[in-house]
């Protein structure tokens, strides 16, 4: 496994708080392309632990589980955490427990680990600990088809 590249999103990041201040069609549209093509953080727990190779390469191995945590709303809801860089992970999570790795994933692996037939998560929250935009299935399902249908055109 490669060590993650920096994971920073400014233009998504922006693209939240013009959606915040105003919930317009334009800006709906603007977060998500930025969203299609952003790469977020977060964390997991790897069971068991990847460890470095000779070359210092963290390697996974063939049967490794991997659980990535969820939040709950007062309702039950759940949701995967997606940040959007560093600084909004440090909000959510102060230092890795052990066992805890960072992923990066996008919103094409968000999706799919939410349309499981045997998830029982319902979205993916984006920056939990500050703007807490949350994808859910039926966004992803709006997302999924309006994808599928330009790639018709």
């Amino acid at each position: 496994m490669e060590r993650p590249r920096a994971i920073n999103n400014p233009m998504l990041v922006g693209a939240m708080e013009l959606l915040k201040a105003d919930n317009s069609p334009k800006h709906r549209d603007f977060f998500l392309q930025e969203l299609l093509k952003a790469h977020f953080l977060t964390p997991a727990v790897v069971t068991p632990k990847p460890e470095k190779d000779e070359n210092g390469m963290v390697r996974m191995p063939p049967d490794a589980q991997i659980q990535v945590p969820m939040l709950s709303t007062h309702e039950g809801v759940r949701y995967f955490m997606a940040f959007t860089d560093m600084q909004e992970l440090k909000k959510w999570v102060k230092s890795l427990e052990e066992g805890q790795q960072l992923f990066v994933f996008g919103f094409q692996e968000f999706a799919t680990m939410v349309k499981r037939a045997d998830s029982q998560c319902d979205g993916f929250a984006v920056n939990p600990g500050g703007a807490n935009i949350r994808v859910t299935r039926k966004m992803i399902d709006t997302i999924r088809e309006a994808m599928s249908g330009n790639m018709r055109d």
